[in-house]
C-alpha cells in the first residue's frame, strides 16, 4: 500500500511540474482563464510583440508579454489566445459578474473590448481584440485613475502597432 502511496505522490508531483512548465499558470492574475490557451493548442498567428516606449519589455514566452514602466508602477501584460474561437465568443463566454462596467470600441478598424473592474482608487482592465487573425488579450491591474490616460493610450498603441511583418519587430507606420 506504501508503494501505491508514493507513486500517487510522484503522479502529483510531476502533474503539477508539467503544468507548470508547460506554462498552465496564470501569471496576471486576470479573469479570463477560460479564454486563454495556454496549452498552445489553438493555431496561433504570426502576431508580434511591440516595444513601448518607457516601458521594459519581458518576454513570459513565445504567445505573451508583460510591460513594466516602474515610473508609474503599471505593467501591462499582452497575450496570445486561442483561435479556434472567435474573439466575440471569447467575450460572451466572460464571468461579465467579474466586471462593473464594460465597452466596445473600434480602435482603427480593431473591433475591441474593455471590462473593467473598479475599486475606490484602482481599476483593473481585460482588453480583447483580434488584428491579423490572431485574437489578443491586454490586462492591467492596480491602475490609479489619475494614470488612466497614460494606460488606456499604451495599451491603444500595442493594439495599433502589433503586426504581422516580424521584420517590423512588431511596429506598425504610423
Amino acid at each position: 500500500m506504501k508503494k501505491l502511496y508514493a507513486l500517487l505522490i510522484i503522479l502529483i508531483v510531476a502533474y503539477v511540474g508539467i503544468n507548470f512548465f508547460a506554462g498552465n499558470i496564470n501569471f496576471i492574475g486576470g479573469n479570463e482563464t477560460t479564454a486563454i490557451d495556454n496549452a498552445n493548442s489553438g493555431n496561433q498567428g504570426n502576431g508580434s510583440f511591440p516595444q513601448l516606449q518607457n516601458f521594459t519589455q519581458n518576454k513570459i514566452n513565445d504567445s505573451a508579454v508583460s510591460y513594466q514602466d516602474s515610473n508609474y508602477n503599471m505593467t501591462i501584460h499582452t497575450q496570445m489566445l486561442d483561435n479556434n474561437n472567435n474573439i466575440s465568443d471569447i467575450v460572451k463566454g466572460l464571468d461579465q459578474s467579474k466586471y462593473t462596467s464594460s465597452q466596445t470600441i473600434d480602435q482603427n478598424g480593431v473591433t475591441t473590448y474593455f471590462f473593467y473592474s473598479e475599486g475606490s482608487e484602482t481599476y483593473g482592465a481585460d482588453i480583447f481584440f483580434n488584428k491579423n487573425n490572431q485574437n489578443y488579450m491586454i490586462s492591467g491591474s492596480n491602475i490609479t485613475y489619475e494614470n488612466s490616460d497614460y494606460f488606456i493610450n499604451h495599451c491603444k498603441n500595442i493594439i495599433d502597432s502589433i503586426s504581422s511583418n516580424q521584420d517590423s519587430n512588431g511596429l506598425s507606420r504610423w
